[in-house]
């Protein structure tokens, strides 16, 4: 099994995710309609989704789960746009307050792993970015050994 870095992970789950999101669907809708990776929408309850939404919140009180889903979803596609394509993962750690998650941060390395062998299709051993020498040089040792 191949060992990579919190970044690369992150890297190729980039890669793959981008390809889910068109004109209609942010990543958060494209993933809670497929059931993977984080789920987007479909982890939260229409209370929890008012939590974390409180500007549509506040602005459509009475809407019921799917329209607030839908307005939510607009709202993700208009970030995105603004944020220049970037994902709602690498944009929420530059803007907690007005984020619904934590982006990659809500993620541990083997939650990183277990979505890279579903994305990506590969299975792979995810640690942190600061690896010290010992670590790296035993890195180095097990790709040139084919492990």
């Amino acid at each position: 099994m191949r060992t990579i870095t919190r970044t690369q992970a992150i890297h190729d789950l980039h890669a793959v995710l981008c390809t889910l999101v068109d004109q209609d669907d942010s990543l958060c809708a494209a993933v809670s309609r497929r059931g993977i990776f984080c789920r987007g929408f479909s982890r939260w309850s229409l209370p929890e989704l008012r939590k974390r939404y409180p500007w549509i919140a506040e602005r459509h009180p009475d809407a019921d789960r799917e329209t607030f889903v839908e307005l939510a979803n607009h709202w993700q596609r208009c970030r995105r746009s603004v944020e220049f394509g970037r994902l709602p993962c690498e944009v929420t750690t530059r803007h907690r307050r007005s984020s619904p998650c934590a982006g990659w941060d809500d993620f541990y390395e083997s939650e990183l792993a277990r979505f890279h062998a579903e994305l990506c299709a590969e299975f792979v051993r995810v640690v942190p970015d600061e690896i010290g020498p010992l670590a790296a040089s035993a890195e180095r040792r097990a790709s040139e050994n084919g492990s």
